[in-house]
Order: structure tokens, then sequence, then C-alpha cells
């Protein structure tokens, strides 16, 4: 196709002047059609001079099922306020290779698919996806307002295999992460309550979290009202490693004169430990075989059943169906846990 005067919206101050179809690619040529009105591409000012012409590979959005390739002729200018510069394509974002609605699709597409699977629908480097998608993340972040937690929740997760640790702060009533930090130390945590500023620990009412020292240490220091609760899972792990295995061990050694009797306390550990509704039906004829004839190991079980209902029963005068369950009771009145 020969040069001519072809202008098209999405390509707003450049002219097609050649077009090459194949099988699997697109490939279009653009040159400036207003030389008169560049611009410098760093203050938006209007240029001074112009430097030089370039010609720069641009991927664009796909066009009947092909990869499209805009080879696009540019112009550097001179600006008195930022030197030698690439003009100014409304287009196109400096420095990019691709452009501003590509980049727009695909942000588009990570919101809902995977990197991987987002780069492979648009054929392009999963680095490339990834970049866009840690803009995308960083605009919506930016965009939220500033953060006023009054509940929080503190957790730690693993990084890498090796007891390699980060943690996280969480607003308890939005969910919004406030905070991620590597390591899970007093020291680790600190930065987040130094960025919260006095005033903002002093609105601190509770914190839910494991039962790492670490954290219930450093919740004291910066935010002294604030009441902490403990999560199920770790309440329920710790009662079960030192109540129950010790009142275990303790009727195992009681029945050491009837090795039978001893053998089957001895090999109820995890029968004691597991969750009672992923037991099988002949693992729950063991554990009722061994809480009958052991009055003290019952008593422990049970009270192990009822620890858990605190975390999942109505508050007092919440009414049927609120939805205010005992935790939230906990995070918000009674005493320090």
């Amino acid at each position: 196709m020969g040069e001519d005067k072809c202008c098209l919206p999405f390509w707003q101050g450049f002219r097609l002047v050649d077009l090459q179809v194949d099988e699997q690619v697109v490939r279009v040529q653009l040159h400036p059609s207003d030389l008169a009105g560049l611009r410098c591409g760093g203050c938006g000012g209007a240029a001074q001079g112009l430097h030089e012409r370039v010609v720069r590979s641009i991927r664009d959005l796909p066009m009947l099922g092909r990869t499209v390739w805009l080879q696009v002729q540019l112009r550097r200018v001179c600006c008195g306020q930022c030197g030698t510069r690439m003009q100014q394509v409304p287009w196109l974002d400096r420095h990019a290779r691709l452009t501003r609605r590509l980049a727009e699709a695909v942000a588009l597409w990570c919101a809902k698919l995977p990197v991987k699977h987002v780069a492979e629908m648009f054929g392009l480097h999963w680095t490339t996806v990834r970049e866009i998608d840690r803009r995308r993340l960083q605009a919506v972040v930016g965009a939220l307002p500033p953060a006023q937690p009054r509940r929080l929740i503190m957790d730690e997760f693993a990084l890498y295999k090796g007891h390699r640790y980060a943690s996280v702060v969480l607003d308890a009533d939005t969910r919004r992460v406030l905070w991620i930090g590597e390591g899970r130390s007093r020291a680790a945590v600190r930065p987040f309550f130094v960025s919260l500023g006095a005033e903002g620990c002093s609105r601190i009412q509770a914190v839910a979290m494991d039962m790492n020292s670490a954290f219930d240490l450093e919740v004291r220091q910066h935010c002294p009202k604030a009441r902490v609760v403990y999560d199920l899972f770790h309440v329920v792990a710790k009662y079960g490693r030192e109540v129950i295995s010790r009142v275990r061990v303790d009727a195992a050694n009681q029945l050491r004169h009837d090795k039978p009797a001893r053998r089957v306390v001895k090999q109820s550990h995890w029968l004691l430990l597991r969750n009672p509704a992923g037991l099988g039906a002949q693992e729950r004829v063991r554990l009722d075989e061994v809480l009958k004839a052991n009055q003290p190991l019952l008593v422990v079980y049970l009270m192990a059943e009822q620890l858990k209902g605190l975390w999942t029963r109505p508050a007092r005068g919440s009414g049927v169906g609120s939805g205010k369950t005992g935790l939230a009771r906990l995070l918000t009145a009674g005493s320090r846990h």
C-alpha cells in the first residue's frame, strides 16, 4: 500500500502508510500526520525543534485473530525544559512497547484470570503481563481512601520451603490488607505500628492473631488498650498438645500394670486430637471405647468441644440470626484473652 492520508482515531496523530497481512501477523506502518504539533514526552510542552527520527516496533490489540505489530515513526524533539526527549504520543506511554489500549485490555483480564493465562491469551511474556498487573493493583490501592482500622487481624505465612515466613496485617472489618513484611519477629512487624502512628494505635480496640508471642508483645507495647484474641485453630491445637496429651500420658502411666488397656490409651493420641467430623466409622468406635474407659480423658475431650464453641456461638443478646458470633463478642468486649 502506498503512502496516503489515512488517519484512524485509535492512532491519534499518525497516518497509516502501509498495511501487510499474513496468516498470523498484521504489520502496520505509521507516520506522524502533523509535524507542527510535536510536544515533549516529558513535560508535555511544545517542542522547540526536531532532533532525529526513529522507528519503534509496538504491539497493539490483536486484529482478525492475528498479532498486530505497529512500525511507528517517531521523533526525538528538543525541549527547553527536558532536553532531548521522545515526542508525546496520546496512545502510547513513555518507553512502552505496548499501546495503552492493549495494556488496558491485559489489565482487565488480569483482574479475572491468572497472569500465565493472560500471557498466553495475548501472546505476551509473563513478566510483561505481571508488570501491567502490578501497575493495575497499584492504581487500585492508590484510589482507596486512607485506612482507619479499629480492629486488626495479624497472621504469618510461609514464603518458601525452609521456614521462611512473612507477616500480614488486615483490617478485621473491611478485610483490607494494610501491611505485609518479611519475617515474623517483633522487629519484623514493628514498622507497621510505626507507620500507623500514635493516633492510629490509640484507635485499635482489638487484635486477632495466632499464638505468636512476638505479635502479642508488640501489640501490648504499641496498642495497650487493644484486646488480644487468639484464633481458634491455634488455641485448640495448644489445648490438644498441652492438656489432652498430658492427661493421656498420665492415664497410660496409671495403667502400667494393665498392658492391653495401656496400649489402647497410648494408641489413642491422634484419635483424641483429630476433628470428630473427619473420623471414620471404625475410628469412632475406638474413640468411644477409649472415652468410656477413662473418665479424665472424657472430661478434657468434651471441654475441647466447648472451647471451640466460644468462637461460633451467638453472643448474648445478639438475637437469633444476627450473625454476631462469639469471636465478634470477644473482639469487642470482655477481658483480655
